[in-house]
């Protein structure tokens, strides 16, 4: 009776074993696209984790500037365990709010130790699986259009370089910029997949969570930041 009893619950412990490894080495992946032509826009950004089991996106179809404001329209479906949540609302992003975000940036940064560090080991966790960057540029002028056609492949050959130390590249990514001497035009298209196992999240979440209890104030202090920003 014993014997059989130990047995159910050595099979019960390896099982757990089992899963939590699965669940540990399961990839969260990130996938992100942007396309502007002309005055169309659209961004799309997708999450999911565990399969698929668990997923979240936002799709921003129309972005309008005002002045000094952005109005976005923003369509956010999420799901997981079976249940599936759909919200779509308008925005209003103007400079004042970035400066706000920037600075709510900086006092976090002042208040959490070795925060960048942090952000450093973390990425050094993401696997870049896909990089799609293309645009085409044209100002009116040859000699200016290809200025600038020099100019946005320096920026992408650029951020690229930075990324390569930041990030595990797992591809070869696709670059193009297309100068269009016959008239002004600008239009791009920006696709991303990158990925990072489940378990090396949590623990990075779990490193960022008692690096800011010790920080001075401790996780109260946080809250009262970001219950501002």
């Amino acid at each position: 009776m014993y014997g059989s009893l130990y047995g159910w619950i050595a099979a019960a412990v390896l099982f757990l074993l089992i899963l939590l490894t699965i669940v540990y080495v399961s990839p969260i992946v990130i996938h992100g696209h942007f396309r502007k032509t002309g005055s169309n826009d659209d961004i799309e950004f997708d999450v999911k984790g565990l399969f698929g089991l668990v997923s979240y996106q936002m799709h921003i179809p129309t972005v309008e500037f005002y002045g000094r404001v952005f109005k976005l329209h923003q369509e956010m479906t999420g799901s997981g365990a079976g249940m599936v949540s759909k919200q779509e609302k308008d925005d209003e992003v103007g400079i004042e709010r970035i400066m706000k975000s920037i600075e709510t940036f900086k006092q976090i940064v002042q208040l959490t130790r070795h925060l960048p560090s942090w952000v450093k080991q973390t990425l050094s966790k993401v696997q870049l699986k896909q990089w799609y960057w293309s645009t085409e540029i044209g100002v009116g002028d040859a000699m200016w259009t290809a200025m600038a056609t020099g100019g946005v492949w320096s920026v992408k050959t650029t951020m690229l370089g930075v990324m390569s130390q930041l990030l595990r590249l797992k591809t070869d990514p696709q670059l193009q910029v297309q100068p269009n001497y016959s008239k002004a035009s600008f239009s791009t298209e920006w696709s991303c997949t990158a990925q990072i196992r489940f378990g090396h999240a949590i623990v990075a979440g779990i490193h960022l969570l008692r690096s800011a209890k010790k920080s001075k104030g401790g996780m109260k202090e946080w809250q009262n930041i970001l219950s501002k920003a």
